[in-house]
């Protein structure tokens, strides 16, 4: 470990070095320039000049063949001294602008500078007019921007050899001499170099070298490369940007952007579409990844603070498509792809076989504690309410086998192997297609974009689902200073799921029991749920068949949910005069969401609830129904949310012609609502054909209850739980004003600011916390532009930021706020008086928002002609206001109470480096990685004081510890019994949790966040092939190892195969460490503690590894080929997903199919493989 450690301060050191040393090495190779002549003209001197420098000269002939003849013999000198030399007496100066020299009469003192008016337009590669394109006269930095025509006027002085600079985000710079032309038409190259160098706020775009944020951009063509492997377009941004990480893990938070901020509130980002918030479920229902343009992420306070006390954890802009002026032709595209992940890896799971499990079960069957007389009457079944012989144990018992018949029986059951049968019956491999059809056009008046996507995904348990969307986009131009634009969503999302069987876990069921015999004909599993004498005893009083087949019983019902999704986003833009526009937003969402479950009368979970609450009559010998007894028992909810935003702002953006000065600002109010009503209904009795339920006294079922049901139950009468229907409702609103400014001078230095006050009825009530502003500042210098930089030809741009402010992060609905939080609850002994209600949670009239305070430096650069570029930033963040549950003293009436409780840091840094290796006309080389290093330490906590060693196992957030951080117990061995032993706070041996309270007996294992996460992608082109693959890595994190829990009582299902490998006998206890079993559960629990195996450092392994996410080929056609199909282009791609991974641990644990925290692994695939086909049709 100290030579890692080295090993990384070392890397550190080069890495800080080589960035020193590059101005250095520019510097270093500045190049000379040498001349000698002989009685030669100007003019040829130039071209000797041209010919041997990288310069390009500007000047007028004439002016040049009057300048005369010069001798000169100049050897290795700055260009400076030939120039200076060479046009000495002649009249003419010069100045140098970047790699051009432009040559000029010098002005009389006294001369009038006479003025000109220049116009022109601007368009791109396809006609289309280009707006905001920056127009600068280059020698007095006058300028203007082009309009939404893409047209401009500029006054600039009457010089023939003056330069226009012509620079737009994303496209490629261009200078014009101007000459004697008063009229500019010029067209611009797109830079896919650049295309990334924009940042969307969704208030306002603004180009990188003016921000001091920190922010990420991945174009909307390698989203939509990747989705179709993933399916998922979030996940697809796995490696592709700083910052992000992705978790697979179950049970850890999906999406974090630079750590963990919040541990009670959400940790996820926020999610802006189009300019609006947007939560991530509804992002991924309505948006097709081939509508995607690009995706911004928001990383620190001066990027995400506009967005307010919801923006602390970043904010991820996703802008889509819009449609282009092409003359009102409709342009067409189809992208489609099938993607194949097959049937689950079920040995990944680490279950017993057939042999191993009768193996075990026969060396711990135990009659003399277990006896028949004991396991027939007392409850161990699946409901938990009656006594259950399996199947093994009805073989291990029969006392009238011999032992001969008895070892034939069991490795009879030994040999059999039902993992086919689950896969025949209840599974099927897993696939999903998708199919996006778009259309975009216009003209100058109206542009439109729009797209039909379809979406078919089968699970690998026979879920499947079919997804609908429907994209539209519309851009008006009304006039020169009325434009609006109006967008529409839709989805719909019909799933059918799979019923599965009463015996819900196919993965732990005994694998020896089949679902069918050699025939195919079903078996019963009867003898999973009951005794079999009290099955026929139940049979008899109820009248009801029980006999449970799991191959009949999956089709017993149905499940089904249906989601629809709709979204109306509107803008309207008016410019009132130079550089000051209105700009409004309304955007109106609605989704209904609902499910259906339904159990048929004759499915085994019907027939055993019905029991449950039946009784006999005796005297009568009729049962005595207190359910329906026919008919279905009926499931539905409906969810409806409701989301609208109203918003209204002023944008100012000039160019200050005689100041050099840049300035972009705003100016806004917003107001937004979110309301979520969820109803639920449950019937019982239901027919579907008659859509009739059945009656029953649901009151009286769930307070009183039934006595001496048919089904016993284990706590006296038999009640009912939970209600017939229930509905909730949540709101949540916030008011909202805003600015946000930058201000740039000559093009090099930046100053931005924003500021941000919410008010919510998620906060308190008091001023205090209602009116607490979230704001930024941060600045921003073009060094590469400085003229002390322009001779270093290694470095083509270098830009360094700073900046510092406050984030937010609000409480979520229903933990706690201004107001007392009712829950409803029923007594029995005031059942006549109606619903009753508590307060569960009081109001909190001081509960603000968490703060997140972040500084971030960073530089942005690039070298050797744009062949490598990237950006480095460090930052350092400390939330506080942390929201939680603290206990409240016992004398106001509550336990506790959500309330701010402390504090967080966060610090890390980020690297992306992009490099262009080979870059010819045929063949290309890309490469791009991504490394992020994010540590974090809570700092304060108020809740932590009374912890002990036993429950700080358990706890994820501890002051003085990192967030999700694994705690254990110091491992000492088995004992001679084979009982787990750990040592206490004084390095004794203990086995019992009261030996050991101190919390110093217990060790921080470290995080299950990674601290080291990114990835590298490389991606080669020739000609018409690509071929592509990318690594992802998660390292430095921890997970709780794999293993057996069982370790007393009987055997109710399969088990960890570890199990196998326990203590049998003394001395074994130098060769293990999985512990002993012990048939008495109540023995066990006084004897020892189990956890201190579970939660011991002995079973905490390193999470990290290293995986193959993607590996993809694609083929373009050739032009001849896509001309006859009527295609301006076709390419198909092949692609392969997780194709291996190398993993720290020795387990052969994968962690993205793991539970981290307890230690479970989870279903697991194998690699997935995808076809798909690009058209553009002409």
């Amino acid at each position: 470990m100290k030579k890692n450690r080295k090993t990384r301060r070392a890397g550190g050191t080069w890495l800080v070095f080589l960035f020193l040393l590059f101005p250095a090495l520019s510097w270093a190779q500045e190049k000379t320039v040498s001349l000698q002549i002989k009685d030669v003209s100007v003019e040829r001197a130039i071209q000797q000049l041209r010919e041997t420098t990288d310069y390009k000269f500007l000047f007028n002939h004439e002016e040049i063949t009057n300048a005369g003849k010069k001798t000169l013999d100049l050897k290795n000198v700055s260009l400076v001294k030939v120039m200076d030399a060479l046009l000495q007496g002649t009249g003419l100066t010069y100045r140098i602008e970047k790699d051009i020299v432009v040559i000029v009469p010098i002005r009389k003192k006294g001369e009038s500078t006479k003025k000109i008016t220049i116009t022109g337009s601007v368009l791109d590669e396809t006609r289309q007019p280009l707006p905001g394109v920056a127009v600068v006269y280059s020698s007095t930095h006058q300028g203007t921007a082009t309009d939404v025509d893409g047209k401009f006027t500029l006054e600039i002085p009457d010089d023939e050899h003056g330069v226009l600079v012509f620079s737009m985000l994303g496209m490629k710079k261009k200078e014009v001499v101007v000459g004697k032309k008063k009229v500019f038409n010029v067209i611009l190259e797109e830079d896919l170099v650049q295309l990334g160098d924009v940042i969307v706020t969704g208030y306002q775009t603004i180009s990188k070298e003016r921000s001091a944020g920190s922010f990420s951009v991945v174009d909307g063509n390698d989203v939509a490369k990747k989705a179709g492997l993933s399916g998922n377009i979030i996940e697809s941004m796995e490696g592709l940007t700083t910052g992000l990480s992705v978790n697979f893990s179950d049970g850890q938070e999906k999406y974090l952007i630079r750590g963990t901020t919040s541990i009670n509130s959400t940790q996820s980002p926020l999610f802006v579409l189009d300019g609006v918030p947007i939560s991530s479920s509804s992002f991924e229902e309505l948006v097709n990844s081939n509508d995607i343009e690009s995706i911004t992420f928001l990383k620190d306070a001066t990027a995400a603070s506009i967005w307010g006390a919801q923006a602390a954890n970043g904010v991820v802009v996703v802008t889509t498509k819009q449609g282009k002026n092409t003359d009102k032709k409709v342009k067409i595209s189809y992208s489609g792809s099938y993607t194949y992940k097959g049937l689950p890896d079920y040995d990944y799971l680490q279950y017993m076989s057939s042999g191993m499990f009768i193996k075990n079960a026969k060396e711990i069957f135990s009659p003399e504690f277990y006896t028949w007389n004991s396991i027939t009457t007392t409850a161990n079944g699946i409901s938990g309410n009656i006594p259950i012989v399996y199947p093994h144990e009805q073989i291990m018992y029969n006392q009238e086998l011999t032992d001969t018949q008895r070892e034939e029986a069991l490795q009879q059951l030994a040999s059999r192997n039902n993992r086919k049968q689950v896969e025949k019956y209840f599974m099927t491999p897993a696939f999903f297609t998708t199919h996006s059809l778009s259309f975009s056009g216009g003209g100058e008046k109206h542009r439109y974009y729009g797209s039909f996507g379809y979406e078919h995904n089968a699970s690998s348990n026979k879920d499947v689902s079919d997804k609908y969307q429907l994209n539209l986009k519309q851009d008006f131009t009304f006039t020169e200073w009325l434009q609006m634009d109006l967008g529409i969503n839709m989805a719909i999302l019909d799933s059918d799921y799979a019923m599965t069987p009463y015996l819900t876990d196919l993965n732990s069921i005994f694998p020896y029991q089949m679902f069918s015999d050699e025939d195919g004909n079903p078996l019963s599993h009867a003898d999973l749920l009951y005794y079999e004498p009290d099955r026929l005893e139940f049979e008899r009083k109820s009248q009801k068949d029980l006999n449970f087949i799991p191959l009949t019983d999956n089709k017993e019902g149905f499940s089904t949910a249906f989601n629809f999704n709709a979204r109306v986003n509107a803008g309207l833009s008016i410019k009132l005069f130079r550089g000051l526009s209105y700009n409004g937003r309304f955007q109106y969402q609605r989704g209904n969401n609902g499910t259906e479950l339904f159990y048929d009368q004759n499915s085994q979970r019907v027939k055993e609830e019905l029991i449950k609450y039946t009784s006999f009559d005796e005297k009568t010998g009729v049962p005595v129904y207190y359910l329906p007894s026919s008919g279905g028992y009926y499931r539905t909810t409906h969810v409806t949310t409701t989301d609208w935003t109203i918003r209204n702002q002023l944008a100012f953006d000039r160019v200050f012609e005689n100041s050099e000065s840049q300035v972009t600002a705003l100016v806004g109010m917003e107001v937004r609502s979110n309301k979520t009503k969820n109803q639920t209904t449950t019937r019982r009795g239901y027919n579907p054909q008659t859509m009739v339920s059945g009656s029953y006294d649901e009151l009286f079922l769930s307070t009183t209850g039934v006595a001496n049901p048919i089904y016993p139950s284990t706590s006296g009468n038999s009640k009912l739980s939970g209600v017939g229907a229930s509905f909730s409702e949540v709101e949540k609103r916030f008011v909202s004003i805003y600015a946000n400014a930058a201000y740039t001078w000559r093009g090099k230095y930046s100053l931005n600011g924003s500021i941000r006050v919410d008010q919510s009825n998620l906060f308190g009530s008091d001023p205090s916390v209602q009116f607490k502003p979230i704001w930024s500042v941060g600045g921003a210098w073009s060094l590469g532009q400085e003229e002390f930089m322009q001779n270093m030809e290694i470095l083509n741009r270098l830009n360094v930021r700073l900046s510092y402010g406050l984030g937010g992060n609000s409480p979520d609905p229903g933990l706690g706020g201004p107001y007392d939080i009712l829950y409803p609850v029923s007594n029995n002994n005031f059942a006549s008086l109606g619903q009753g209600y508590v307060v569960i949670t009081p109001a909190n009239d001081k509960l603000t928002w968490e703060k997140t305070r972040i500084i971030n430096a960073g530089i942005d650069f690039a070298l050797l002609d744009q062949r490598l570029s990237g950006s480095i930033d460090v930052y350092s963040k400390k939330t506080t206001d942390l929201l939680g549950e603290v206990p409240l003293h016992p004398a106001t009436g509550w336990e506790k109470s959500l309330a701010n409780l402390g504090t967080m840091k966060n610090s890390g840094f980020e690297i992306s480096l992009n490099s262009h290796n080979i870059k010819g006309k045929g063949l290309n080389w890309r490469t791009d990685f991504t490394l992020t290093y994010n540590k974090n330490k809570i700092t304060e906590l108020y809740i932590n004081d009374g912890l002990s060693a036993n429950s700080i196992i358990t706890e994820n957030f501890v002051e003085g510890h990192a967030a999700q951080t694994l705690f254990a117990y110091r491992w000492a061995g088995l004992d001679e019994l084979g009982d787990p032993q750990v040592y206490n706070e004084r390095g004794e041996k203990v086995k019992l949790s009261k030996d050991i309270q101190d919390v110093k007996a217990v060790k921080d294992a470290g995080t299950m966040q990674p601290l080291w996460y990114g990835g590298l992608t490389n991606a080669l082109t020739y000609k018409g092939f690509e071929v592509s693959f990318m690594f992802v890595y998660n390292l430095g994190h921890k997970m709780r190892n794999d293993r057996n829990t069982f370790y007393s009582g009987r055997l109710t299902g399969n088990i960890h195969k570890d199990f196998d490998k326990r203590w049998r006998k003394e001395g074994d206890e130098k060769y293990t460490n999985v512990p002993s079993y012990v048939a008495n559960g109540k023995e066990s629990v006084v004897r020892r503690e189990m956890n201190f195996y579970n939660y011991a450092d002995v079973n905490i392994e390193s999470a990290s590894y290293v995986k193959l996410r993607d590996l993809s080929f694609s083929y373009a056609l050739p032009q001849r080929i896509c001309s006859k199909l009527a295609a301006d282009n076709i390419k198909v791609r092949f692609q392969m997903a997780n194709l291996f991974y190398i993993a720290a641990n020795k387990e052969g644990i994968d962690p993205e199919a793991f539970n981290l925290k307890y230690g479970r692994r989870t279903t697991t695939y194998g690699p997935s493989y995808s076809v798909g086909l690009t058209v553009n049709f002409k």
